[in-house]
């Protein structure tokens, strides 16, 4: 049987910041020449922080799994040129950067996916590497409104349930059956629940003839109620400060003999 490595997308620590101090600094023009037709641009930064100043594991044309950029970058547009279309291009927060437009069309252009267009025109000090000659100068060149500024980006891709480099294979189906969690009921458990249901009914039936007969006896017991309501009438209480008198009467005299 033949088996596939998956060769798992490389993630970012959040906290990932560049090993050396100074990368992405605003005016730190250099101009990449590889002596090739449309390979040649004012970058922001100098070769070395493809080792300085940025992730050990960057490749230009492979993201990161991740769902933000890291600190200094920001997020610029949603790459349209990967096969995923949630891939994300992180670049540096110093100016205002946008994506290159099919960037893969040019020499080296996956290195530099991030774009700034000069607000205004000035003459401006560059550092030049010719990588043909491998040699460093300086140059005076003219900044014009029709030309941008270039940069390195980071890509990221957020993982999704069906990428391929963030699951797992599928095992393949093994020649024994797992037992079926589920249990089936035998005929021999059947009769026994169908008996005990049947005990049961008659024992609530004799529950409820003990309760009607004992509600019966106690209302037989109980005293009788008067058909009709007994009235009572207005009712005078007596003065509390009447004082004591003597009945009226004849006095007291002797009997005729």
């Amino acid at each position: 049987m033949s088996t596939s490595t998956i060769t798992p997308r490389p993630t970012l620590d959040p906290d990932w910041t560049p090993s050396v101090y100074g990368c992405n600094r605003k005016g730190d023009f250099w101009s990449w020449n590889f002596r090739a037709q449309n390979d040649q641009r004012t970058v922001l930064g100098g070769p070395s922080q493809t080792t300085n100043c940025l992730p050990s594991t960057w490749d230009p044309s492979q993201a990161y799994a991740g769902t933000q950029c890291p600190t200094g970058y920001t997020s610029a547009c949603l790459s349209t040129e990967s096969a995923m279309p949630t891939t994300t291009v992180c670049c540096p927060t110093v100016y205002a950067f946008s994506c290159v437009d099919n960037a893969s069309k040019n020499p080296h252009g996956p290195w530099f996916p991030c774009m700034s267009q000069y607000d205004t025109s000035t003459k401006r000090r560059v550092t030049v590497t010719d990588f043909a000659a491998n040699t460093i100068d300086f140059t005076d060149v003219n900044q014009a409104t029709n030309l941008h500024l270039f940069a390195m980006g980071i890509s990221h891709t957020s993982p999704t349930a069906t990428d391929p480099a963030d699951s797992d294979a599928t095992p393949s189906p093994s020649g024994t059956s797992e037992p079926s969690s589920s249990s089936s009921i035998s005929a021999g458990a059947a009769a026994g629940i169908g008996v005990g249901s049947a005990a049961g009914v008659m024992l609530i039936a004799l529950l409820g003839w003990f309760f009607l007969l004992r509600r019966k006896k106690a209302e037989s017991n109980a005293p009788p109620v008067a058909d009709y309501p007994v009235q009572i009438g207005d009712t005078k209480d007596m003065p509390r400060n009447a004082q004591p008198q003597e009945l009226y009467g004849e006095a007291a005299r002797e009997l005729p003999g």
